[in-house]
């Protein structure tokens, strides 16, 4: 008995023991996940603080960095020797100002860059907008600015450095780029992390009440026509003409706009620049080819056969500058493409009789060139597809240039009665050249068909690629046809292809069935596809429908 009570005392003293051990294990978990999350508050904390402070920081900067000389705001950085600047920079003063306000919040780096911007009152960008800023462009590493040749590094004092200003005609300018608009962007550091960064425009006419807040540049100019990204065309040989001239159903959209270029016809020129100005013109690399005298109200026009003969098929560049008593506006340019050829149709199915209810109807056009790859392209706006005079609803695949009838209501290909078609298809392309051509098929459908639609083609079979894999497979009926709503494809029994979106999943023109999962496979799983489809023949019974089915794994 005394055993018996030993025994039990010794019992309970061990569960108390695990008892306690297990208990400051649930303990010592829960206190290290209130620990983290403590730590995650103060690192989330820490983190608006700085930013909040870097904010005001970076405000309170500006505030000092406006307040400097307009012609002595340069890029700066305080990693470098006195800022990156000249030892005996006038406003180093304020620089060390900032530096020092950001160090007392904690913060040990400023670094200020500084973009020359100017507005674009000539669209020399020919984005079509005289309002936006642009920044100041030197692609071909010369210190002149791309389109404006007034704005560049000119080291006046050949001192080699570009931080002097000079007087220059009556009024100060600077040997950096001399717009009147400076983009800053100040960025503040904490250790090498850039811990907040801001952007604004400075103006020298904040300060000073200068009248011109652009460019700079003595002249201005604006070329109205051709507008930027325009289609020229050539109206010379009968096919031209022809081409130009044929009518079709649809007219193009008002925004697309083509000009004539050719022996016969130069293309036109016109804009505005200052009175009594000479506006020059080049194409692509060349030289002065042709040139017009504003007059006093400063308009343009001209057609220069000059111009004109330096047109290329394919893509050519326009530029224009104005020059009057030994000033010169920035380049104005606009991007042309000449198209000298109508577009084609060819391969249009289907052809003769064809025994199927749902034929796959469709034709392709191409936009060839004479003697470049580069041509205006098909419009799709004007493409027109009719069946048996009729508009018919298509679908028109670019990459492709495939016109594909299309029902308007299921999407895919529509079901037809017996009898003789014509389709027609009208197109044309961008720089205003036209096609039509038409084909004749008749639909005829047999009562009996002794063959099952066929499956072929299926993936993945045995290891699928990965566990994302495209499930395809082909089906077709050379004697009757697919019927397009019959199609139905399950994986591991659910229905993931059915009328209901087969559209999207069938290609009628090869019978292929699509379907990609909307999630990957579990690695190591295995899957089963099973497809059904009928053919239109309703004879003999037993051969109406196929079904199929595979499996595969993922790897």
């Amino acid at each position: 008995m005394h055993d018996m009570k030993l025994k039990l005392l010794r019992g309970r003293k061990g569960s108390v023991l695990l008892e306690t051990v297990v208990s400051i294990v649930i303990m010592t978990v829960v206190s290290l996940a209130l620990i983290g999350m403590v730590q995650k508050a103060m690192i989330v904390s820490f983190k608006a603080r700085e930013q909040m402070t870097c904010e005001r920081m970076s405000q309170a900067s500006f505030s000092r960095l406006k307040n400097i000389d307009f012609y002595f705001l340069f890029a700066a950085d305080s990693s470098q020797a006195n800022y990156g600047l000249w030892a005996a920079y006038p406003y180093k003063a304020a620089l060390d100002g900032i530096l020092g306000a950001l160090r007392a919040s904690k913060f040990d780096r400023l670094r200020v860059t500084v973009k020359f911007m100017r507005r674009d009152a000539s669209d020399a960008n020919a984005d079509g907008l005289t309002s936006d800023l642009i920044e100041f462009a030197d692609n071909n590493g010369d210190k002149i600015d791309d389109y404006d040749s007034n704005i560049k590094y000119y080291d006046q004092n050949a001192d080699s450095d570009f931080y002097d200003a000079y007087t220059s005609g009556g009024r100060l300018v600077a040997e950096q780029p001399d717009t009147h608009m400076k983009r800053v962007t100040v960025d503040i550091f904490r250790g090498s992390r850039l811990a907040c960064s801001h952007t604004e425009l400075i103006s020298l006419e904040q300060f000073t009440g200068a009248p011109n807040p652009s460019s700079e540049a003595a002249l201005n100019l604006l070329v109205s026509t051709p507008t930027n990204n325009a289609y020229l065309y050539q109206a010379l040989s009968a096919a031209q003409i022809a081409a130009l001239a044929l009518a079709i159903a649809k007219s193009y959209p008002p925004e697309i706009r083509q000009f004539r270029a050719d022996t016969g016809g130069s293309l036109a020129i016109a804009g505005e620049t200052d009175p009594l100005a000479t506006v020059n013109f080049y194409v692509g690399g060349s030289g002065i080819l042709a040139s017009a005298a504003a007059d006093a109200s400063g308009v343009f026009s001209s057609n220069p056969p000059a111009v004109t003969a330096a047109f290329v098929e394919g893509e050519n560049t326009l530029t224009a500058q104005a020059a009057k008593d030994g000033y010169i506006s920035p380049i104005t340019r606009r991007s042309l493409l000449l198209d000298i050829q109508a577009p084609v149709a060819s391969g249009a199915v289907p052809a003769g009789t064809v025994n199927t209810l749902s034929p796959y109807v469709a034709v392709t056009l191409s936009d060839p060139g004479a003697s470049t790859t580069t041509t205006s392209g098909i419009c799709p706006d004007v493409i027109t597809l009719k069946l048996n005079g009729q508009t018919a609803n298509h679908q028109f695949n670019a990459s492709a240039g495939a016109v594909v009838l299309i029902d308007s209501v299921t999407e895919t290909v529509p079901v037809l009665s017996t009898g003789a078609y014509t389709a027609v298809v009208e197109a044309g392309d961008y720089a205003g050249y036209k096609t039509s051509a038409a084909w004749t098929f008749t639909v005829a459908l047999p009562g009996t068909d002794h063959s099952a639609p066929s499956v072929a083609n299926k993936s993945p079979i045995g290891m699928a690629p990965s566990q994302l894999p495209e499930i395809s497979v082909r089906v077709f009926d050379n004697q009757t046809g697919i019927i397009t709503s019959s199609i139905l494809m399950k994986v591991d029994g659910s229905v993931v292809v059915s009328s209901a979106n087969v559209a999207s999943a069938y290609d009628p023109s090869d019978g292929t069935v699509s379907y990609t999962p909307p999630s990957p496979f579990n690695s190591g799983s295995d899957h089963t596809v099973e497809i059904q489809a009928s053919h239109w023949a309703t004879d003999p019974a037993d051969k109406i429908a196929s079904i199929d089915t595979w499996g595969f794994s993922v790897p």
